[in-house]
């Protein structure tokens, strides 16, 4: 079953100097130096991705403690990442 949106991951990085990758499945799309800098990017790759694959983007942060939380940004006026009433994305 293919999912309605595209996903990017930002797995947790032990080490305070990185790297932290932005992943989209298993592929890495790039390397940063910290989490703020990996989120940054991911928001200004969500956008192209979404008008490529032609459906939204959802960026998904993992934890110290390993689950994960769904990041909500602001894409040209509009909050995406934000899930409907009632929904919760934390993942284990």
């Amino acid at each position: 079953m293919a999912s309605s949106s595209a996903q990017l991951f930002i797995p947790y990085s032990e080490s305070t100097q990185g790297p932290w990758i932005v992943r989209r499945a298993s592929l890495p799309l790039g390397r940063y130096a910290s989490q703020a800098e990996a989120i940054a990017a991911a928001e200004q790759m969500a956008p192209g991705l979404s008008d490529h694959l032609g459906r939204p983007v959802e960026i998904h942060v993992q934890h110290a403690d390993g689950t994960w939380e769904e990041h909500t940004f602001v894409v040209a006026g509009l909050v995406a990442g934000v899930p409907p009433a009632g929904m919760n994305h934390r993942h284990a």
